[in-house]
């Protein structure tokens, strides 16, 4: 027969048992609870990322559209844009989130999720997306309730770049203007007739009596006029070269567009200047 002593101990143990058991079953609980909350928020920012990302980079085509149709959008974003981009960043999150929160310790899945704080293009090219929602532990347990969870996106939106620097008056834009490789004076006009480069062939026996436009003599050209000694060569208005052949590089003028504060010494065109 067992002693009264032992008996003692082993209903001692016995309700220890009782009570640590239960105890030990909360904290797991619990502990999973939170593990599957941590979860469902990572996974809801990662879709709020990626659909204020693609928002931000559709918006530049969002408003042209505008712009296309006559809105005004100097104020802010559009009627359209803006609800435009809010109404596809609801149905995305919306329709990435369905599996994830089946299940899950979200109250109601998706169809709890709360956007009425959210702001997507109604502030100049602000992404502000808010998503609110409701969470409750893996099994209801007394001391543990119900609370709110907020998961945030905020961005803006690319709406093409200003090339102006932000300097809007025409007075500071810097100008452009266009020279050839080895021209004296610079063009306004990328059309200047002194720019289009136009050939004519004369005999190579009255070439000491051909001028250029300038007044100036012809001189052999450097890839094919050497060693020339009759018949026909090529000659331009404002060149100071003949050539040999009509296909020559050195009768294809290069055409430069840079700043006219880097015109150096180059003088304004008499045509267009």
């Amino acid at each position: 027969m067992k002693s009264k002593r032992s008996a003692v101990l082993s209903a001692a143990m016995t309700l220890e048992a009782s009570i640590a058991l239960p105890l030990f079953i909360f904290f797991f609980l619990n502990i999973i609870s939170a593990i599957i909350m941590i979860q469902i928020q990572s996974e809801m920012e990662a879709e709020l990322h990626q659909t204020g990302s693609e928002i931000a980079i559709r918006a530049f085509d969002m408003r042209e559209g505008e712009h296309v149709l006559g809105k005004d959008t100097d104020d802010g974003g559009g009627i359209l844009e803006s609800g435009g981009c809010s109404v596809y960043a609801v149905s995305k999150i919306k329709s990435g989130m369905r599996e994830k929160l089946q299940k899950s310790p979200v109250m109601d899945g998706v169809d709890s999720l709360n956007f009425l704080s959210s702001r997507i293009m109604q502030d100049g090219d602000i992404i502000d997306i808010v998503v609110r929602y409701k969470v409750h532990p893996v099994v209801r347990l007394i001391g543990f309730k119900d609370f709110d969870v907020e998961s945030r996106f905020y961005g803006h939106a690319w709406t093409g770049y200003d090339l102006s620097g932000g300097v809007h008056s025409d007075e500071q834009l810097e100008e452009m203007v266009f020279v050839t490789e080895h021209g004296e004076v610079y063009h306004r006009d990328a059309g200047c007739k002194y720019l289009k480069t136009s050939a004519k062939s004369v005999a190579f026996a009255g070439l000491d009596k051909e001028r250029n436009r300038d007044r100036k003599k012809y001189y052999p050209c450097e890839y094919c006029g050497e060693g020339i000694c009759g018949g026909n060569v090529f000659i331009t208005n404002y060149g100071d070269r003949y050539h040999g052949k009509v296909d020559c590089p050195g009768l294809k003028r290069k055409i430069y567009s840079i700043s006219i504060f880097e015109v150096g010494g180059r003088t304004p065109c008499s045509a267009c200047g």
